[in-house]
């Protein structure tokens, strides 16, 4: 191979001026994201059922699809909730499932299991879509100001924004949240209906026929074709009330004589501000793999260009997770230039000619273009991941250049021309470069055996290293030694050059003279090794351990739960004293907004995204300034705001978390990272294990906002109908159910639409009775209904109006009732917290019957872990594998394997020095690690076994090993640790994720590299002194 590129220097030119050129060409074309593409595959089935209870919910809807559901291919397990008027089912698949595939299949189920439905419920059509669980908005796009009311808003930015924001490339949808919907509302008067006698069904009906939005044909004659249209629909709000409702004694009964028509909107249920202004959002998804940058970019230009808004108006992005992704992967950028400036250095103290580093810097721009390449053909995006491997790749495929130019170098001094120097000192290293390339990328097979999201995770990583190592091997055979033909030169070295090769190689021989002395004591060091490796077990049973490391994204959230019942007047005055305090107690200047959500949406598909279950629950998201422009850690900023509202808001229910992409990414769908499940069938059973559970929480040291989602207190009114008593006054039992919900909800089941000529736009119209009238539980007693055999008659006839209690929501995992407790940790990390919380829940008495399972992160951490644990040891396999057959022996890869206890030593003093804990990233930087320090270990046997075979003696040829080996090891070892110190020290904002791994990288490697220098020699002459003959290789 090399020979064929020495007789072919202009190829060699010409093929990577392609790849350059080529990998030119698509970069701009990659996606950029924070991640990789990591929605799990999930559907979400929604229905609708205005006016039923979670309860009836749950038994009429929400148990009959899950049945059907649960029978379809591909499912793993099914999650649902239900609320008030609301169903949402999780359909969980197993990764690598046809989403599509299934959703066709889950709609069919669904609607096989609709058709058991009732129809007299008004149960709208459920739909089933696809599902990101992170819920992480790309942007959030608020419309306020103006001197709008709620449902001007609401219509400005669902009919004007929305449309122009769902049209761009890539953007997935734009729900709404706060505001009121524009609807035309008919206000009924009961007092003046029942003078009338007429009720609010007969009102309704009147409106619906007198405003009807039908087709009216088409006109075909001879000779004239013509559309015909009428005009059904009412031109003016106002014509509404001219409709007849009946006529008495020859009088007839308006609309207007016994309603108010108003252009309104509908009932108030959510209440949204930002920085105290009410305010309309747009929550804005991207489709899955779409360029989050590009999108951002593309929405920026839209809201620039959008049509005149009235004066004061403010539409403004906030929230853009396109700047931590912007400035992520320009601090990553930094830390490949500057790592690169630092692996330059190490060479030319190693090699003293700017030429050589020059010739090993050529692998690295060539081995990106072949990575970049390679993503693009397998749909890759750059994102932390893969930016990350590229770092961590780049010590790595300089080394193997590194190794080469070595080689190349001695050959030269040894008095051979260009050409054959070239030739054999590449040669001399191919195999030994092979193997230990082969190493490095063996360890980074096994992720292809993990599942779910850490196979998502690491895939890119892996993808992207593997790629930089082929690359990188195939580049110092193939263009090293052309470059080294010609480019390296036979200049007499200056006199700087002069000093660094006698400190270089006084160095190797202080080195050499060191091990000659180990050799001698090698049982000693053996023995050392094992004692700090013992020490180092300890010590990563000590360290904390984490699902990801936390980012400061700045962004906070915290949400708020009030007293079950809490109306959304009140809610909304309580929260506006929570935001306000948060203005007036965190630093000013490290605050950039506040944004309050108080209640659920109306809409359902916003409702099923929203947290938020009733009128006394809400969110506040608190966006800071960048890292760099504040005093305060986003951590130290959380603990401000805790104390905050702990002292000002006492009794209030607060559950806090970071509100950026990481933790929606990694949260598994829950709102926390510690979340205990607890599952039963009885409701009240259930709620009293779950606060048991709770209580048990709060003697945990380090976890705080302990927050249960079960919640039995929510007020219930129940009008109880005297069937007797009714039947005398001819009232039905179905009629008492329609009265009762045309009192509280109207007919919200059945509305009438009208068109606005003005904008063309439709609006339901609505008949409800007044809320002033009936604003208090016992006025809904004097509400009229049409009896069968006489004139109108109220409720309280028939009826008595009782309090009662029940659930907010109800909640199934797995076809049963669950409920969940939900935790943060302070001061703690999650994996000890947990582990901790587990253990008293088991032992104490008030829980140690009760059925429960951690999930959320901590579920998600334990099973990932336990992947990359099978993976750290199926490494280990295969990098023995490969080096039995590289050596042709089974002792020779013994010696090897032991450079990986001597990581552990490194790896641990690492993350205990930089206060890192065990993470996702760790652990991929421990597996990572291997392949590199098992890289050096090749090099000595290698060289150790040449000699030994030429027939020198056993310590002689591990001394010469060593010399000889001693200048390449330490300057592909330090090229790679400095490389990588500027993301161990964390230098960048944004690149915090790869920090634990460049700390495992750079503390593995720098302990590996020193104690194998003299582990691996001492091995090797033991191994060898007690069975030589196994050592050779067999010819």
């Amino acid at each position: 191979m090399t020979r064929l590129a020495l007789r072919n220097p202009l190829a060699v030119l010409v093929v990577s001026i392609a790849l350059m050129v080529f990998s030119a060409v698509v970069t701009p074309r990659l996606a950029v994201d924070t991640f990789p593409e990591l929605t799990p595959p999930v559907l979400i089935v929604g229905t609708l059922a205005s006016g039923l209870g979670p309860k009836d919910v749950e038994k009429t809807i929400t148990w009959r699809l899950e049945k059907f559901i649960a029978a379809t291919p591909g499912v793993d397990h099914i999650k649902s909730e239900s609320r008030n008027s609301l169903s949402i089912i999780y359909v969980w698949l197993k990764w690598g499932t046809d989403l599509n595939a299934a959703q066709s299949l889950v709609q069919q189920q669904v609607a096989f299991a609709m058709s058991s439905v009732p129809k007299t419920l008004g149960v709208l059509p459920p739909f089933v879509l696809q599902y990101d669980p992170s819920n992480a908005p790309l942007i959030q796009i608020a419309v306020h100001g103006g001197g709008l009311s709620g449902p001007q808003l609401y219509d400005f930015a669902v009919n004007t924004v929305e449309p122009i924001i769902e049209g761009i490339p890539g953007v997935a949808s734009a729900s709404p949240n706060g505001g009121r919907e524009r609807q035309i509302n008919v206000v009924v008067d009961p007092v003046r209906a029942q003078a009338r006698g007429v009720t609010s069904s007969e009102i309704a009906a009147a409106v619906d026929k007198a405003n009807a939005l039908l087709p009216s044909g088409r006109f075909m004659a001879a000779g004239f074709e013509a559309n015909v249209y009428t005009n059904a629909v009412a031109p003016r709000v106002s014509d509404i009330g001219e409709s007849v409702v009946k006529v008495v004694n020859g009088h007839p009964v308006l609309v207007r004589d016994v309603a108010t028509v108003e252009d309104g909107g509908t009932l108030p249920t959510q209440f949204v501000s930002v920085d105290g202004k009410p305010a309309v959002y747009l929550n804005v998804l991207r489709i899955p793999g779409g360029n989050t940058v590009q999108i951002v970019e593309s929405i920026r230009e839209a809201l620039a260009h959008l049509p005149e808004l009235p004066p004061g108006m403010v539409v403004q992005p906030i929230f853009d997770q396109s700047t931590f992704v912007e400035g992520a992967m320009k601090g990553l950028g930094r830390e490949i230039v500057q790592a690169l400036f630092l692996i330059a250095g190490v060479i030319l103290i190693f090699l003293q000619s700017g030429r050589s580093v020059l010739i090993a810097a050529i692998s690295v721009p060539l081995s990106f273009a072949v990575i970049l390449l390679v993503l693009y053909a397998t749909g890759q995006s750059l994102n932390a991941f893969t930016l990350g491997g590229l770092t961590l790749a780049m010590g790595p495929l300089v080394d193997i250049s590194v190794v080469v130019l070595e080689s190349i170098h001695r050959r030269r001094i040894a008095g051979e021309d260009d050409a054959t120097a070239a030739l054999r000192g590449a040669n001399l290293v191919a195999g030994p470069a092979l193997a230990a390339s082969l190493c490095t990328i063996a360890v980074l097979l096994p992720v292809v055996l993990l599942t779910g999201l850490a196979k998502k995770l690491f895939s890119p990583l892996a993808l992207t290293v593997a790629s930089a190592m082929v690359a990188g091997y195939f580049v110092s055979m193939l263009v090293t030694p052309v470059a080294c033909r010609y480019l390296l030169g036979h200049d007499e070295p200056g006199k700087l050059a002069r000093t660094l090769e006698r400190a270089v190689e006084r160095l190797a021989g202080a080195y050499a003279a060191a091990l000659r002395v180990a050799l001698f004591h090698r049982g000693a060091v053996v023995l050392a090794t094992v004692v700090l490796v013992a020490g180092s077990v300890y010590g990563a049973s000590r360290l904390p351990s984490a699902f990801f490391p936390e980012i400061d994204e700045s962004m906070e959230r915290v949400y708020v739960r009030l007293a079950p019942g809490t109306s959304l007047e009140e809610s909304t005055r309580v929260f506006q004293e929570i935001g306000q305090a948060l203005r007036e107690e965190l630093p000013r200047d490290e605050v950039e907004l506040v944004l309050m959500n108080v209640g659920a949406p109306s809409k359902a598909r916003a409702k099923m995204n929203s947290p938020n279950a009733g009128p006394h629950m809400g969110f506040l998201r608190v966006a800071l300034v960048p890292p760099e422009k504040r005093k305060h850690s986003q951590r130290e900023i959380a603990d401000m705001m805790r104390a905050i509202l702990a002292r000002r808001f006492p009794g209030v229910d607060f559950l806090q978390a970071p509100g950026g992409l990481v933790a929606s990414v990694f949260s598994n769908g829950y709102m926390a990272p510690l979340v205990v499940e607890v599952r039963g069938d009885n409701l009240e059973e259930l709620d009293a294990q779950a606060r048991a559970a709770a209580e048990v929480a709060r003697t945990v040291p380090g976890v705080r906002d302990i927050y249960t989602t079960l919640q039995l207190d929510y007020p219930e009114l129940r009008v109880a109908t005297d069937r007797q008593e009714a039947g005398l006054v001819g009232v039905t039992a179905r009629a008492a159910a329609q009265t009762t919900l045309e009192a509280t909800l109207g007919n919200i089941n059945a509305p009438s639409v009208w068109v606005d000529g003005s904008n063309g736009q439709s609006y339901y119209v609505v008949t409800a009775y007044d809320r002033g009238v009936v604003s208090e539980a016992d006025r809904l007693r004097e509400i009229p209904i049409r009896a069968l055999s006489s004139g109108a008659v109220t409720l309280g006839s028939y009826g008595a109006i009782e309090r009662s209690a029940g659930p907010i929501s109800i909640e199934r995992n797995h076809l049963q009732r669950v409920a969940h407790v939900l935790m943060q940790t302070e001061g703690r990390d999650l994996g000890s917290a947990a582990a901790d919380l587990e253990a008293r829940l088991e032992q104490d008495p008030r829980t140690h019957d009760v059925r429960f399972a951690m999930a959320g992160q901590v579920e998600l951490m334990r099973t990932t872990f336990g992947g990359l644990g099978i993976a750290l040891g199926l490494a280990v396999m295969v990098v023995f594998m490969i080096m039995t057959i590289q050596f042709k022996s089974l002792r020779l890869p013994l010696v090897m394997l032991f450079t990986i206890p001597a990581c552990l030593v490194g790896i641990v003093a690492a993350l205990l020095g930089a206060r890192e804990g065990f993470s996702i990233p760790a652990l991929m930087g421990v597996l990572m690690v291997i392949g590199i320090a098992v890289s050096n270990g090749i090099l000595l046997v290698d060289h150790a076994n040449r000699s030994f075979q030429s027939g020198k003696d056993l310590l002689e040829a591990a001394v010469e090993a060593g010399r000889a080996r001693f200048s390449p090891i330490a300057m592909t070892s330090l090229a790679t640790i400095i490389s990588l110190l500027p993301t161990a020290l964390g230098l960048e904002h944004g690149t915090e994720s790869n920090r634990p791994l460049a700390l495992a990288v750079t503390g593995g490697l720098a302990s590996s590299t020193f104690l194998s220098l003299f582990l691996v020699p001492s091995m090797f002459v033991f191994l060898a002194k007690r069975s030589p003959e196994d050592v050779l290789s067999v010819e």
